[in-house]
């Protein structure tokens, strides 16, 4: 029906075509370009801030309250949390199919039952945690005042937040202001003044209240009490004690008031200067390249606006990725399409090739309108996606279109064999397009992040295909009928640039020969499939992914415990100075510090004074490979090379981990680079129990364990100690004073913490008044001798009242499930080993633990462990595809065993897969399984259309092994067509891509590789696998008739 519309109607084939294509082209300019996918997951986390705390103290008084207020909800999967100084986070993750929102509004609730948070500790607060990246960063650096400098980011951060596009802007390493109320304790027990009536004075003077309205004749008058007015000199003149005689002490008899920045708990410096880091974060609809396209601008206004002491700098713009990959799309399309071209001119002839690669945009622009209206976006995942399903769309039509010009060549008019053609190969074509779609369903069942990270991958492949469909059966036929005539087909021998005839008669000698030699083929083929997956188990490992050079790579170092922020900077530039000195002005684009913050990914960081990151950014490396050499500035229309950077990501990376573990004060360094999967470090496993001393001993047994194993690097445990800290408790001379413990925690706290008295406006913004002792007592370590003013009067010191002892905190503490944890990390290095593998070793040295010690468990954590976990949820689902593709072959074959035969070529890509893989060095990783996916779908079409015409043969009187080599002999064509075209489709990738392009390599090494070897195997085992099955059938149905046949001498 659709093929005669098609062939009986061409205005209105090819104005559908129109359509489809200005709908791709208008969709494809509509959807938001980013890096990712933006995805929320089924996890919430609670923070807490308790500023001056340990975090023995956060665990105990904010964690262990919230955790026992969530315990036993039925949503929980897992619970963790982690105590740090001054701060506490607890990450719940969620059941599978959880409402997060209901959650959200309980938990809240749950959070709001909490009574006996500390006072000090600032409200939980709840969120969801999103998977969103940041599209660009912008910093402002300069050796200027740190004041000046952050109230122009604050006006800068304000301007940019009403650029179109953009969602929020965050501020790193920015300050606010403060009005500092420095009262020296000595000065305070000359005087008997206590901190309380400080704070008392402060807050009693420094609030404006309204007083209500008076009812007056002339109407309503507000009445508003004003107190002092907060600036330094004004506060000064505050009584704080007063007499009978009109005596009085001033504040500033007593106290230093002085505006200034608050305390430091991060810095940030960019290109070895002090400087403000702004991220920007794009709004759901809005395109990553078109965002940062208006900060560079808003970048570039700003240089001519700022004073030359104040420099802009940009750095992390996602936006070059995007466009990186864009790029590699269009560059491996087109130079894939131009092949395609070349191998349908040589194989058929020019008219019948432009027909047939015309299904190739026809087939993404489908696919375009389709993710666009199910609401997904154009980024690296997606773009990916059209990649995989550039080798599969072809397949369609040059089965159609070959089976068409066959029949043209056999003598038949145009239209008839467009109709004829296509008729023909509709069945096996719908069941070999949905057989490839079906291959790709188990995707949809992987979990967690990763599944909805690569949730529009089968989505693209299957609306791909669908659109290939279409174009196969319902434009092909028209143009077809319309372009090619019986006059072309007769000159054959003159248009073909390949003469099969030679060809033919070496395939089908060697065909015959196999079928009559069948069972020795088939043997043979199954021994090397064997001897395949054995080398591939044994010598080839697996990684879930690899490295990806962007040209870009993190510094994490650390100072030892004891270091405050002041010292850590200062370490920090001794580390700046060696990669100044160590990079040409060719090789460093952006350097980027932070001290007392390191980043793992956009939503997991480590805080702590003595904790230094580097992010090295380096500018782009020379064009190396044949695409990026001369298609992508073709495609691009950029012909000017930008890389100039020569020395490799790895030399450079080498070379400053030497030089900066030479650095004195360096305790720890590990040098990281980006990679195609989830962040973290290549081995995460915890500990688990009751026991702080027991987690350490075995925390540190595997951090043993784990540096002695080759290729394992970087090996650190989270419970060593942290800071020097001292401890005082009330003595009995205290509480013979009637002195509390409280009372002692306030003073201290008050004086080196500083307590916040009051908030009040300066400007148009709100600014604490902090009481807190001078900086030269607050740097002192003598305790003993501090003055303690009590509120009636009486004076104390502190060493004379409280036992004080000396002690060191940890650094963090981590919890799972209500229970203290012990985390060990570990980097590998993939030449050498894999995370796979040493975590096997892990898991089988320490496997006797849980029975040596009740109560403690070793549990393997990360988000890579989540990764792998979430590929499990594919074994079930495979089982399903595959009993999918069983369930459409058996109904077009109407056999229980044909579906077989053609499933059996599956496993059979395997030995392409290991070998491409093998060749050029690569590990089996996730990508190469994608690949292999899409190998499966070409390699049932091929299959299925070299069994589906032997059956047909068959059905029409012939003999069963020449109906077999008569399918042999007519499907070759579209067989090696099919795998030629696939493959040089996709050998831009295999052979040229450098840089961001080779991540893609081995899911193209699988494809490609994997057809080569699966047509040999297609076009000579599977013939044989067939006749072998037709030999099992007969031999069943014989004796099958020998049991039913009737008995003569039971009928006379």
């Amino acid at each position: 029906m659709l093929i005669r519309f098609a062939i009986n109607n061409p205005l209105i084939t090819n104005l559908s075509l129109v359509i489809v294509i200005i709908l791709g082209v208008l969709s494809w300019n509509a959807m938001p370009q980013e890096m990712f996918p933006a995805i929320e997951l089924d996890a919430v986390s609670v923070s807490v801030k308790f500023e001056g705390a340990s975090p023995e103290e956060v665990e105990r008084q904010v964690i262990i309250p919230v955790e026992e207020q969530f315990e036993g909800m039925p949503e929980i999967d897992v619970m963790s949390s982690t105590s740090r100084e001054g701060m506490g986070s607890v990450i719940i993750k969620l059941k599978s199919g959880t409402d997060v929102d209901q959650y959200m509004r309980d938990a809240q609730t749950a959070l709001d039952q909490i009574t006996d948070m500390p006072d000090e500790a600032e409200e939980p607060e709840l969120m969801r945690i999103k998977a969103r990246f940041p599209v660009i960063s912008l910093s402002l650096y300069g050796d200027v005042a740190r004041g000046y400098l952050y109230d122009q980011a604050d006006i800068i951060k304000q301007r940019m937040a009403k650029i179109a596009g953009v969602a929020s802007v965050g501020v790193a390493g920015n300050r606010e202001w403060e009005l500092w109320v420095e009262v020296d304790p000595f000065e305070l027990a000359a005087h008997q003044v206590s901190l309380g009536q400080v704070l008392q004075a402060i807050r009693g003077n420094l609030r404006d209240l309204p007083g209500g309205s008076l009812k007056a004749s002339e109407g309503d008058i507000l009445l508003r009490g004003k107190g002092v007015a907060p600036d330094p000199e004004a506060i000064t003149g505050i009584a704080v004690r007063s007499n009978d005689r009109g005596g009085q002490l001033l504040l500033g008899e007593i106290a230093k008031i002085q505006l200034r920045l608050e305390e430091a708990e991060t810095l940030g410096r960019f290109n070895g200067r002090p400087a403000v880091n702004m991220t920007v974060t794009k709004t759901a609809d809005a395109s990553t390249i078109d965002v940062a396209d208006a900060v560079r601008e808003f970048a570039a206004q700003l240089r001519t606006e700022l004073p030359p002491t104040i420099e802009v700098g940009l750095y992390n713009d996602l936006s070059a990725y995007v466009k990186t990959r864009l790029n590699t799309v269009k560059s491996s399309g087109l130079v894939g399409l131009f092949l395609v071209l070349l191998s349908l001119y040589l194989f058929l002839n020019f008219r019948v090739a432009l027909i047939t690669a015309m299904g190739i945009p026809v087939s993404f622009l489908f696919a375009v309108i389709a993710i666009f209206y199910l609401g997904y976006t154009i980024n690296m995942i997606s773009l990916f996606a059209f990649l995989i399903a550039l080798g599969l769309i072809v397949d369609d039509a040059i089965i159609v279109t070959e089976n068409m010009y066959r029949h043209m060549e056999m003598g038949k008019p145009a239209p008839e064999a467009a109709r004829i053609g296509a008729r023909e190969v509709f069945w096996p074509v719908m069941a070999s397009t949905a057989t490839t779609i079906a291959a790709f369903m188990p995707m949809f069942a992987i979990k967690g992040i990763m599944g909805a990270f690569i949730a529009v991958i089968p989505v693209v492949v299957s609306a791909s295909l669908l659109g290939s469909l279409w174009e196969a059966f319902g434009v092909l036929p028209s143009h077809a009928a319309e372009m090619l005539h019986t006059r072309q087909a007769s000159r054959k021998t003159h248009e073909r640039r390949v003469d099969w005839s030679a060809l033919l008669q070496h395939y089908i000698g060697w065909l015959r020969w196999a079928l009559n030699n069948r069972y020795f083929v088939s043997l043979v083929t199954i021994a090397v499939l064997i001897i395949t997956i054995i080398y591939a188990a044994t010598r080839i490992p697996f990684q879930l992914f690899d490295n990806v050079d962007v040209g870009q790579f993190f510094v994490n170092a650390e100072a030892p415990q004891t270091y405050s922020l002041e010292d850590t900077a200062k370490l920090a530039t001794q580390m700046e100075q060696v990669v100044l000195e160590s990079l040409a002005d060719d090789e460093l684009s952006t350097l980027l510090t932070n001290v007392g913050v390191s980043f793992i990914d956009f939503n997991r960081f480590e805080i702590g004074s003595h904790y230094i990151q580097l992010v090295i950014d380096l500018k782009k490396a020379k064009p190396e490979g044949f695409i990026e050499r001369f298609v992508s500035p073709l495609v691009s229309l950029n012909f000017a090379w930008e890389g100039t950077r020569v020395r490799p990501t790895e030399d450079i990376i080498n070379e400053l981990r030497e030089k900066l573990q030479a650095i004195t004060g360096i305790s720890r360094i590990a040098i990281q680079r980006p990679q195609g999967g989830p962040a973290g470090a290549d081995i995460e496993v915890g500990v688990s129990g009751p026991d702080v001393n027991v987690l350490r001993q075995q925390a540190t047994h595997m951090v043993d364990y784990l540096q002695r194993l080759p290729g394992v690097h970087d090996v650190r445990q989270n419970l060593e100690s942290g800071k020097l800290e001292y401890q005082y408790s009330l003595n009995d001379r205290g509480r013979e004073l009637g002195i509390r413990q409280s009372d002692l925690a306030d003073a201290v706290r008050t004086g080196f913490l500083g307590v916040e008295a009051v908030q009040v406006t300066l400007g148009n913004k709100r600014a604490p008044v902090r009481v807190i002792y001078p900086e030269t007592i607050r740097r002192g370590s003598d305790l003993k001798r501090l003055p303690i003013v009590l509120d009636d009067g009486r004076l104390v010191y502190l060493g004379d009242v409280a036992e004080i002892t000396a002690g060191r905190a940890m650094n963090t503490i981590s919890r799972r499930d209500n229970q203290r944890l012990g985390l060990v990390t570990a980097e590998v290095d993939s030449q050498v080993t894999t995370p796979l593998e040493v975590t096997e070793l892990l898991r089988a040295e320490f496997s006797e633990l849980k029975t040596q010690l009740p109560g403690y468990e070793l549990i393997f954590l990360g988000e890579k462990k989540d990764a792998s976990e979430s590929f499990s949820g594919m074994r079930d689902a495979l089982l399903i595809s595959a009993a999918i593709i069983f369930f459409i072959l058996a109904a077009l074959f109407r056999s229980m065993l044909d579906p077989l035969v053609v499933m059996f070529a599956i496993p059979f890509g395997i030995i392409g897969v290991v070998f491409g893989h093998m060749l050029f060095g690569y590990h089996l990783q996730f990508l190469s399984a994608i690949g292999f996916l899409a190998l499966t779908g070409i390699v049932v079409n091929d299959s299925l259309i070299l069994v589906n015409f032997a059956k047909r043969m068959r059905a029409e009187g012939m003999d069963r092994i020449d109906a077999m080599i008569e399918a042999g002999r007519v499907r070759i064509r579209p067989i090696l067509l099919t795998s030629i075209t696939t493959f040089l489709g996709i050998s831009p990738l295999i052979f040229f891509a450098t840089g961001q392009t080779a991540f893609l390599s081995p899911m193209a090494v699988s494809l490609g590789f994997g057809l080569l070897f699966a047509t040999a195997i297609i076009l000579i085992s599977i013939p044989c696998f067939y006749m072998i099955a037709d030999d099992m059938r007969e031999r069943v149905c014989v004796k099958m008739r020998a049991i039913f046949k009737p008995n003569n001498d039971e009928l006379v």
